[in-house]
């Protein structure tokens, strides 16, 4: 008998919001550097598909339908970005499109900006995960229940935008706080004030919203060798 956790990473919850706020166009495709491609044609019986484009290019799959379905992230599909590479769930049979954002550059991340961009690098949004906690849940602890904050934040040149972006985002991940794969329930929570940064020799504003990611349960399961 050993003993094997089902874990949540971190990375895949950080990767699913960073597709997830590409896709919004939050910043214009011209903005964030990147154009948008569609790969067409007819599955067979396929249990994956592998992007026409070199997987380095690849900044997010937008959406894909086969027939006339709507295939959903997580429960019917994943994407290995560093591959290009789509896995399906169950094979798929039928016509197929595909549509994602590709480009050598992009201006929403999953950190924050470095220190020497100038004001033509704007506007951005970065994110990072700046704190959680684990506690055991149930009886015999086999279950950990997580819990991570999350901050967003907006830059751009104008007060206006960076009010605007903020208000967006927290639109979008409201309508959609039960929508995601790797995140079971966010909810808002602080919101920053409006910051003047150095960037662009001091004008750039910014403004954070933290978000707060619950529900993470990772159990241990038996396994008999």
């Amino acid at each position: 008998m050993i003993n094997k956790m089902t874990k949540t990473s971190i990375y895949n919850i950080k990767k699913e919001l960073e597709i997830f706020l590409r896709n919004q166009d939050l910043i214009s495709t011209t903005d964030r550097g990147v154009t948008t491609s569609q790969d067409t044609g007819t599955f067979a019986t396929s249990a994956s598909h592998t992007l026409a484009i070199n997987p380095t290019l690849v900044k997010n799959v937008r959406d894909i339908t086969i027939g006339t379905t709507a295939l959903t992230f997580g429960t019917d599909y994943t994407v290995e970005y560093s591959t290009g590479v789509i896995t399906f769930t169950t094979a798929q049979t039928g016509a197929y499109i595909i549509n994602y954002d590709q480009g050598s550059t992009d201006r929403v991340w999953w950190d924050f900006p470095e220190p020497y961009l100038k004001l033509r690098d704007f506007p951005r949004i970065g994110f990072d995960i700046i704190s959680g906690s684990t506690s055991e849940f149930g009886i015999g602890a086999n279950v950990n229940q997580s819990e991570y904050i999350l901050s967003i934040v907006c830059y751009d040149k104008d007060q206006e935008d960076v009010e605007k972006m903020i208000a967006d985002i927290r639109t979008k991940l409201m309508d959609n706080k039960k929508n995601f794969y790797y995140i079971p329930f966010l909810t808002m929570t602080s919101m920053g004030p409006l910051l003047v940064t150095p960037f662009g020799q001091n004008k750039i504003f910014q403004r954070n919203q933290d978000i707060m990611v619950r529900f993470i349960f990772e159990q241990w399961e038996h396994i008999k060798k």
